[in-house]
């Protein structure tokens, strides 16, 4: 399993933790990570995660379909970051 650094804006990580419920992620290293971005005061929020922990947050928050610029942007930054994390595979 790959790892790679998540980098969002403070403005994406409050969009994106508005629709997603991070009490589902309870007692995992994901839900502290998260919490912890959440609570950060810096302007750009690095998150060191893993394939799963992204599937995890995608499966949750589904397409970036929202009405808000900042969720749609952390969205797709996390499937732009899984993209970059999985192989290319060779038909």
């Amino acid at each position: 399993m790959q790892r790679g650094v998540l980098t969002l804006t403070k403005e994406e990580v409050t969009g994106l933790l508005k629709v997603l419920d991070i009490q589902v992620f309870t007692n995992t290293q994901l839900y502290e990570k998260l919490k912890s971005a959440s609570q950060s005061d810096e302007q750009e929020i690095k998150i060191l995660i893993s394939e799963d922990e992204i599937e995890r947050i995608l499966d949750e928050v589904g397409p970036p379909v929202y009405g808000n610029q900042f969720t749609n942007s952390a969205i797709q930054k996390i499937n732009n970051l899984l993209v970059t994390l999985r192989p290319k595979q060779i038909i």
